[in-house]
């Protein structure tokens, strides 16, 4: 057995391809040293490539597969943008007939202002403002830049000596007497106010052209959105990029017992006597109502129930950070009756949730 197996080594062994193998274990060497186990250069090298680059992440599984789907089967409601500085809304065709214009009762809010008339030149197509200033030092007629076309505005300058307590429904009413022949409807929102189409196939225009076909509708009460502080102290470059929760909409009771219940009114003139008493809604010729965005009746002095924004919303930025609500309490407001520190504490502790759709906006 010895024998037989001493001859059939010799000749196995003399048969085996050593230039194949040794080539072969070369190889597997040198992939191991290149890729399993670089060397202290190359990690050196890659540590400063990462370096240079820290928010560079690698896109997940999930994230490679989802863009995969996506170019096959075209984007999914879930991969669609809805929010961030991804999808931008445009800015929109300017209504140059002036066919809605909106009247603005403010007093010491000059940072406030451009954002808020770029926002609705750009977004919402309103080409007249009517800045009514209450008693602002100095006069907000004064600033240099408002970010849209100076042409656009029309100021009204009240001093504070002698001014009337009611001063925010007493330029409303100044905005109905003198301006309302000139346009179809206008808007009575503040500066901390930001109207929005939310309805993917309308306009703005088109919205108040359907209602105006009916001769019952005086005014169009628009549901707030009401915005919390975020948890900011001061004040950020951007009211609509910085402020992104809001409160909660309370839909188990209609919205009773939520702030969102509040509406202000896009109101047809040639069919408005005087706002109301408080800045939310206005009197109107006989046989005209204020309406919700799906035709509802608005029948108390300043609610709509339930809450809806599938056409309009309005953003409103009710505290923003701490330092500007501690600025809101001094200044006050147009009707005397200035928010209390308790304000704070009951937007910042009702149920929250996410509202960053006015993020995309630029500018």
């Amino acid at each position: 057995m010895s024998e037989f197996f001493s001859g059939q080594s010799v000749s196995w062994f003399t048969g085996i391809r050593w230039r194949v193998i040794i080539f072969l274990a070369f190889c597997l060497m040198l992939i191991h040293f290149i890729i399993i186990a670089p060397s202290e250069k190359v990690l050196e090298v890659q540590h400063k490539i990462l370096a240079a680059a820290p928010n560079i992440t690698l896109p997940t599984w999930e994230e490679t597969w989802a863009e995969m789907t996506e170019k096959i089967w075209g984007p999914t409601e879930a991969s669609t943008p809805t929010s961030g500085y991804v999808a931008h809304k445009e800015p929109v065709p300017g209504m140059d007939d002036e066919y809605v214009a909106i009247c603005l009762a403010i007093g010491n809010q000059a940072k406030d202002l451009p954002e808020w008339l770029t926002h609705h030149y750009y977004h919402l197509g309103i080409r007249r403002f009517y800045i009514m200033d209450d008693g602002s030092e100095p006069p907000i007629s004064e600033m240099e830049d408002f970010g849209i076309p100076r042409s656009a505005l029309t100021f009204t300058y009240q001093d504070r000596e002698d001014r009337a307590s009611n001063q925010q429904t007493v330029f409303y009413d100044i905005c109905l007497r003198n301006y309302g022949s000139l346009h179809h409807w206008i808007a009575f929102f503040d500066a901390d106010e930001f109207l929005e189409v939310t309805s993917p196939n309308e306009t703005f225009r088109g919205i108040l052209e359907q209602f105006e076909t009916n001769d019952g509708v005086g005014a169009l009460g628009v549901s707030w959105k009401v915005h919390t502080s975020n948890g900011l102290l001061t004040r950020p470059e951007s009211c609509r990029k910085s402020f992104t929760t809001c409160i909660y909409d309370a839909p188990e009771d209609q919205g009773r017992s939520s702030d969102n219940r509040h509406v202000k009114s896009l109101v047809r003139p040639s069919k408005a006597v005087k706002p109301s008493g408080n800045p939310h809604k206005f009197d109107l010729v006989e046989g005209a109502v204020t309406v919700g965005e799906h035709g509802d009746m608005v029948v108390t002095e300043a609610f709509r129930y339930p809450v809806t924004r599938d056409r309009l919303a309005l953003h409103h930025y009710a505290v923003k950070s701490k330092e500007e609500y501690e600025e809101k309490l001094h200044r006050g407001n147009g009707m005397t009756d200035p928010k209390k520190g308790n304000f704070w504490e009951w937007i910042e502790t009702m149920p929250h949730t996410n509202c960053t759709e006015m993020v995309e906006y630029d500018p």
